[in-house]
């Protein structure tokens, strides 16, 4: 009796352990993809002042060649529901994007969803988190008071 459970709470640890594995997210360390505000290389984590420019997804995978822009859905995300279901780049894939047309309706605490149009490529999603000064460009009106500049 204890023999089988052992080996029935052996099997199901097992069972378990294998299927939660698999539903964690992978890491992301192995993606060439990135995004480019205005042609430059940035990081979602540096639009917290950015109001507009032009975005855009690239594949830079030293195994397939250059640089290639990638085609990608862009949305905006408000408490896990899609804001504007009739949006262009909602509904037809783009190369790249206006930054300010999708900040128009956009709210503080919102997501900017950039997803590649092929399935193959979801390495390449990226989430941008609406920030207040993206809304709301913040003024220097002091900037000799800003010592943490080191001079500049």
């Amino acid at each position: 009796m204890k023999n089988q459970i052992t080996r029935i709470s052996l099997i199901l640890l097992y069972t378990f352990t294998i299927s939660i594995s698999e539903a964690l997210p992978k890491n992301n360390a192995d993606s060439y993809f990135s995004l480019h505000l205005n042609g430059k290389l940035t990081e979602p984590k540096e639009f917290i002042h950015v109001t507009n420019g032009r975005l855009t997804l690239v594949d830079h995978n030293p195994k397939s060649g250059p640089e290639t822009e990638v085609q990608f859905f862009a949305y905006l995300k408000r408490a896990g529901k899609i804001v504007d279901v009739n949006a262009y780049a909602h509904n037809f894939s783009v190369r790249s994007i206006e930054l300010g047309e999708i900040l128009k309706s956009a709210q503080v605490g919102d997501d900017i969803i950039i997803e590649p149009v092929k399935k193959t490529d979801v390495s390449a999603r990226k989430i941008i988190y609406v920030k207040y000064s993206m809304l709301f460009p913040v003024f220097n009106w002091f900037p000799f008071l800003n010592k943490s500049r080191g001079g500049c």
